[in-house]
């Protein structure tokens, strides 16, 4: 699913998006709908409103990185550790 879609699916305008995701004009929505990038706080809250079909992780690469970053920490605590 991509924003435009799920922003239709809601019967949202571009300029209803736009509030319901804290973004400032329906300019914002429609660079978004193109882009696919957004704020930190622009993707989670679309994660949230799309009940986690798009993950902010796919709009934001701090994000991503971040859970990357978490996924590979929690593999090294699954890791046995070696004798010293």
């Amino acid at each position: 699913m991509d924003i435009t879609a799920l922003r239709k699916e809601l019967g949202l305008s571009q300029e209803a998006f736009a509030v319901r995701v804290g973004l400032k004009s329906k300019g914002h929505v429609s660079t978004l709908e193109r882009t696919g990038a957004a704020s930190v706080r622009v993707a989670l809250s679309i994660e949230r409103l799309s009940g986690g079909r798009i993950k902010a992780a796919d709009l934001n690469p701090d994000i991503a990185l971040v859970e990357r970053f978490r996924s590979e920490a929690a593999n090294d605590d699954q890791r046995p550790s070696e004798a010293a």
